[in-house]
């Protein structure tokens, strides 16, 4: 599938803090994965790490208001990738545990 949404809930005096749905995404063709804030929070994206020295993934960018990430995957080797987002909330920064980003490209 390309261009995968997934919806980001972080609430600091939650346990956990952070949910991800889907948990993993699931890639099957190069294409866009949009990290969306939930709707109703307050809080903003600041950044985007993902686990990867291959090659796959561009430079995550941030929206101007902090609603959204998105990244875009290449996929063209199958692999597993860990991410996490900080996001920023009255001034505090948090950085989340690590989601999974599953690239499973169709075989040659």
């Amino acid at each position: 599938m390309p261009d995968q949404t997934v919806t980001v809930t972080f609430d600091p005096s939650a346990t956990p803090q952070f949910t991800f749905t889907p948990d993993p995404v699931r890639m099957t063709a190069a294409g866009k994965i949009i990290l969306n804030r939930a709707g109703g929070s307050s809080w903003t994206f600041t950044a985007m790490t993902i686990t990867s020295n291959d090659g796959q993934f561009g430079s995550p960018n941030v929206n101007p208001g902090g609603t959204n990430i998105q990244v875009q995957d290449a996929c063209s080797l199958k692999n597993d990738y860990c991410y996490t987002v900080t996001v920023s909330l009255n001034g505090n920064s948090t950085t989340s545990p690590d989601p999974t980003i599953v690239n499973d490209p169709p075989s040659p």
